[in-house]
């Protein structure tokens, strides 16, 4: 009887990891997704990466500044990142680069995992929260009109940027170190969309075009040998490198103007 329970796990634990294999290979056959963002890294890079990576097809489109301005009535909350499905359109990077970890299956399977996985996103999204100041050179982010909210004075400006970049942010990093610890990855041994979501601020980070002129430079991550070990691996993949390649000589995809996001989006 014990024999015949261990056999009829081992059975459904199999069924569930075919059943999982095969929705993935139908979520990587979605031939309807278009991403839409800045010709720029900034919210869209990691999402980005996580879609070649899994070999999920989508078509990826970059505006100008002046275009999203243009286009800001037909966008979900007036901004980009978006990402049409279909022709339901949705908004908001950080929901967006989730989805496309679970089409590329760089999302854990398990809750727990899962859970750490949106812990270390978390983390990411609030260190980079803290350059907002910086970024729009004002107390706010821009106005539903596109404006800066409360500007900031110049040396309001500089006062920020010395404080972000010799605390806020060295700290954030130095309590990120401790979460990854001595893993491979945040998750463990199998690279997820957290890995991704800091390569791709490191890398800017460490080569100093992070967020351009908001000052931050490699010394944020001087005490913090695991995470630039981290960004390394990412960098070293043979998936990644491929991305790059192919981004080098990628033309750019201009977008044709946006249809509404029908009533279900």
């Amino acid at each position: 009887m014990g024999l015949l329970r261990r056999q009829s796990s081992t059975e459904c634990a199999a069924a569930v990891g075919a059943l999982a294999a095969l929705a993935l290979y139908f979520r990587r056959r979605r031939r309807d997704i278009t991403l839409t963002y800045l010709d720029a890294k900034g919210s869209a890079e990691a999402t980005r990466l996580a879609l070649h990576i899994g070999r999920v097809p989508f078509r990826d489109e970059r505006l100008s500044y002046a275009e999203v301005a243009l286009l800001r009535d037909e966008l979900p909350f007036g901004q980009v990142p978006t990402l049409r499905v279909g022709d339901d359109l949705y908004c908001q990077s950080a929901a967006i680069l989730r989805y496309a970890g679970r089409c590329a299956g760089l999302f854990p399977p398990d809750a727990e995992s899962q859970l750490r996985c949106e812990m270390v996103l978390e983390c990411i999204a609030e260190i980079g929260r803290d350059l907002l100041p910086l970024w729009y050179k004002s107390v706010l982010r821009r106005d539903p009109n596109g404006a800066p909210g409360v500007p900031l004075t110049q040396a309001q400006v500089q006062k920020v940027r010395n404080v972000v970049s010799t605390s806020y942010m060295p700290v954030g990093f130095q309590r990120l170190e401790k979460i990854l610890g001595e893993r491979t990855y945040f998750c463990g041994e199998r690279m997820t969309i957290a890995d991704l979501a800091f390569y791709v601020d490191a890398t800017q980070i460490m080569e100093g075009t992070f967020l351009a002129d908001t000052g931050v430079g490699p010394a944020v991550l001087l005490d913090c040998p695991n995470l630039r070990a981290l960004r390394e691996r990412v960098a070293a993949r043979d998936d990644v490198a491929a991305y790059y390649r192919e981004e080098a000589t990628r033309p750019t995809q201009r977008a044709a103007p946006m249809r509404r996001a029908s009533p279900s989006a």
